[in-house]
């Protein structure tokens, strides 16, 4: 069972979400990369720093978008970080042999390059 997280403007808007990643039990957090720099505001992220920074900037600093869970509810920025944190530093989430079979380790963090739900 897992839960996918999304950024979403904080207005009506007919942009698509952008799908932050997923938190499956027993797996450290899977991000999704980003690489679409002509997008308004730009969204390139292939970095744990990056995906921060993004969010921060766009969440907390212009509150432009929010996090949002699968189930609409509003996650705040640093309840969201505190959850890919406390999964990264979960001692039985980390010794999942195939974290990396299924997603690339960057800096020891979970990113997949291709669309998953």
């Amino acid at each position: 069972m897992g839960t996918n997280y999304y950024a979403v403007r904080n207005r009506p808007t007919t942009q698509e979400p952008i799908h932050i990643g997923k938190s499956s039990i027993g797996w450290m957090f899977n991000f999704q990369s980003h690489n679409e720099p002509w997008e308004q505001p730009p969204v390139v992220w292939n970095t744990f720093k990056q995906v921060k920074d993004w969010l921060k900037k766009y969440t907390v600093d212009s509150n432009e978008f929010v996090i949002i869970d699968e189930y609409d509810e509003i996650i705040p920025y640093e309840d969201f970080i505190q959850l890919v944190e406390d999964k990264q530093n979960d001692t039985h989430c980390r010794s999942n042999p195939d974290n990396f079979s299924y997603a690339r380790n960057v800096d020891g963090y979970r990113f997949s390059d291709e669309d998953f739900c």
